[in-house]
């Protein structure tokens, strides 16, 4: 089933327990190297806490846009920290993202409340080491819509390694009138795969999704942040099935915007997952929509114009 994030196993895992001994180790190493600021990514609350006891500038590149930071809970947590190191406690549930945040996707993406007058929004770079597309994918049939379906490099880690949905993905896109390639993780050889083996669906153990994502009508994803983004980026549709984390926060948001629909995991079968890639193959609204964030992710500013950002800072 999906496993919803909650708010205070954020608190005590994120700010409580990685934090206290993040910020700790930075102390230590602070003493010789002195830094002038402390950039660090906004689930790592270490990289806060050192800078505000050490007095310096401080900012997050955003990793999890949709994370629960400003709950109350959370915020009481980071106090409960800032107390152990003898800092003041603060009111505002944003206090560590308030000087600096450097998103990586649109400012659309985030709820209305969540954006703030120090974000920065960047463009990410594509992946240069991803090599040119398998021969294979590159030659299937072009006469149908094409739906690339993953679960991301740690759904093998879960119990049954996501086996069941796998195989009722590859069996839905089986019956669907279009060209299916599903990466099984990269250590799944698809010549052991004792499941369906449609005529129509590809199946691999790694695929350069970036790279594919480029000409795909769909994207079957759990709606990890990466993968979310890289599908923003391409102007690509999804049908979302968030596992864990935050994933499910961010299918959420996917589906507020229009462009992508949500299914958690305990409530897919063949006909709700075929009716929701129907949906929004044959919508093409979901496109279209897709494709506007696509251009605003576009129109923004390359990642390296992180570095003078951030020296803005110090200065």
């Amino acid at each position: 089933m999906t496993v919803e994030l909650s708010p205070k196993f954020f608190a005590s895992a994120f700010v409580g327990h990685l934090a206290e001994a993040g910020a700790q180790d930075l102390l230590e190493v602070a003493r010789s190297w002195q830094p002038d600021l402390i950039l660090h990514e906004s689930t790592e609350y270490g990289g806060y806490l050192a800078a505000e006891c050490l007095g310096i500038p401080h900012g997050a590149l955003d990793i999890a846009p949709m994370a629960p930071y400003a709950h109350p809970v959370v915020t009481e947590e980071l106090n409960r920290q800032r107390g152990k190191l003898g800092l003041a406690p603060v009111s505002d549930a944003w206090h560590t993202f308030r000087a600096f945040r450097a998103g990586v996707v649109p400012e659309d993406f985030y709820p209305t409340d969540s954006r703030l007058p120090s974000a920065r929004y960047y463009q990410v770079p594509a992946q240069s080491a991803q090599g040119a597309l398998d021969p294979d994918i590159a030659q299937l049939s072009t006469d149908r819509p094409l739906v690339l379906a993953t679960l991301g490099s740690n759904a093998t880690q879960l119990p049954g390694g996501a086996q069941a949905l796998l195989e009722t993905i590859v069996e839905t896109l089986g019956e669907l009138p279009v060209t299916g390639v599903v990466a099984l993780g990269a250590d799944r050889d698809p010549r052991q795969w004792d499941g369906a083996r449609p005529d129509n669906v590809h199946l691999t153990s790694f695929v350069q999704q970036e790279l594919l994502l480029r000409s795909s009508d769909l994207f079957i994803t759990h709606a990890g942040f990466n993968g979310t983004r890289e599908a923003l980026a391409a102007g690509v549709p999804m049908v979302a099935v968030p596992l864990f984390a935050e994933q499910s926060h961010n299918a959420g948001r996917l589906q507020q915007l229009g462009v992508g629909t949500r299914i958690d995991v305990q409530d897919v079968t063949r006909n709700s997952l075929a009716e929701a890639a129907r949906n929004v193959l044959e919508d093409r609204s979901y496109r279209s929509r897709a494709q506007g964030l696509q251009r605003r992710s576009h129109a923004l500013p390359d990642l390296n114009r992180l570095v003078e950002d951030a020296a803005a800072l110090v200065a």
